[in-house]
């Protein structure tokens, strides 16, 4: 998994399933091993999953990962560009 929007997405996501008793083990199954394996099959796998689940389910589900990811402010200082590793405002 080259993509650090993935790693941190599946990462929300795996978090938000381990709360919810809606979904199915295959689909928490393929989150995993996506995030286990970072292969491009796995991790189309896990999405294709995601995007079969009923409609009500991963809307909530992903409303909830969109959440966490949104709130997540390391995330979103890593992603400024002039943003400095070493130098963090407060």
């Amino acid at each position: 998994m080259t993509d650090p929007v993935d790693f941190r997405f599946f990462t929300s996501l795996q978090k938000v399933l381990a709360n919810d008793d809606s979904v199915d083990t295959a689909c928490r199954d393929a989150v995993d091993r996506a995030l286990a394996t970072g292969a491009p099959d796995d991790l189309r796998n896990a999405r294709e999953l995601v995007h079969a689940l009923p409609t009500e389910v991963r809307n909530r589900i992903l409303a909830r990962v969109h959440a966490a990811m949104a709130s997540d402010i390391s995330a979103i200082w890593e992603m400024m560009p002039n943003a400095s590793a070493a130098k963090r405002p407060n």
